[in-house]
Parts: structure tokens; C-alpha cells; sequence
């Protein structure tokens, strides 16, 4: 009876660590409007109410069912901006989702950048000052876009870019010329 015991105090505290770590970080209230507000879907229904609602009403509406994850960019020990990625039905894609990249600026934040994404991270190369990111787009289960932006001081740059095919033991790996980030 003892073992039990222990074991399902092992198990229940590993399940209450497991849920205090994958706890994404809280978004401030100013941090969270940007986000709704850049990532704003626009609907042919919402087009066509236009006229009965303001801009704001219709954000909302059309966010009602959002859903928002934050990572935070550090460099140096501090935060220097945080990636926010808005899921939702119209924020998803094949499972790529609205990601946004916002720099401290001041008391507030900037976009720096906006793209659809199934995961975009900080990494732990540095430019000028700022950590590379980097950004994974699902084409297929067995394809993927992968795309690293560097900073240049003003704004993030893609860098290199590279199709990733899923082999049986190695993948493929083949880069390509970068295209221009959506704004």
C-alpha cells in the first residue's frame, strides 16, 4: 500500500509540474489588443454588416473564437520582445497560424513582423544585438518550409530559407531564394 501510495504522489505531482511549465505566458491587455487587432480576420459576413457595425464590433466578433499563445524574445537577460501566435479558425491554416513579432518600444510594443507559421522561435544566434528567429511553415505531413530571419538593426530579414522533405532516416533539405515577408 505504501508503494501505491508514493507512485500516485510521484504521478500527481509531475502532473501539477507539467501544467505550472506549459503555462503560456499572460499577455498584457495592451499587448493582447495589438495582436487582435494586426491579426483581424476579415469575413465576406463581416463585409457585409459593415454598415450596422463599427470596425471594432466587427473585430471582435470575428475574434470572438481566438485564441492566444505568447513566447517571449530575450537577449542579454531581458525580454526585448515577445512572439504572439493567434489561433482560431480564421487566424489557421493547415495548421499554420497567424504569428506576430513584437519589439519593446518604449513603455509599448512594434510589429516587426507578421507571417503565417505552424511554429516560430527565438534561437540563440544573436545580430546587432536581437536573436535570430526562426519559422517553420507546414506544407504537407512530410513537408515543411523553413525560413531564418536575422535582425539588421531596424527589422527582421529573412536570411535563409530552406524546403525540408521528411525522408525514411534523413531529410531533405533544400535552400532557395527567400521571399519578401508579408505586411
Amino acid at each position: 500500500m505504501n508503494k501505491f501510495i508514493t507512485v500516485f504522489i510521484l504521478v500527481l505531482l509531475g502532473g501539477l509540474l507539467a501544467i505550472c511549465v506549459a503555462q503560456p505566458e499572460d499577455l498584457s491587455p495592451d499587448l493582447k489588443t495589438a495582436a487582435l487587432k494586426d491579426a483581424a480576420c476579415t469575413t465576406t459576413a463581416g463585409a457585409q454588416h459593415a454598415d450596422a457595425k463599427s470596425g471594432d464590433e466587427q473585430n471582435a466578433d470575428a475574434n470572438g473564437d481566438s485564441t492566444m499563445e505568447a513566447l517571449p524574445i530575450r537577449s542579454s537577460g531581458r525580454e526585448v520582445g515577445t512572439i504572439v501566435e493567434v489561433q482560431g479558425a480564421c487566424h489557421c491554416q493547415n495548421g499554420n497560424c497567424d504569428a506576430l513579432v513584437y519589439l519593446r518600444n518604449g513603455g509599448g510594443y512594434r510589429l516587426a513582423l507578421h507571417e503565417k507559421y505552424a511554429s516560430l522561435h527565438p534561437m540563440k544566434i544573436v545580430k546587432q544585438g536581437m536573436p535570430s528567429l526562426t519559422g517553420q511553415f507546414e506544407i504537407s505531413t512530410l513537408e515543411m518550409e523553413t525560413t531564418v530571419y536575422d535582425w539588421d538593426g531596424k527589422s527582421y530579414k529573412p536570411s535563409l530559407c530552406a524546403t525540408v522533405i521528411k525522408g525514411k532516416r534523413v531529410p531533405s533539405i533544400t535552400r532557395h531564394p527567400c521571399r519578401t515577408p508579408a505586411r
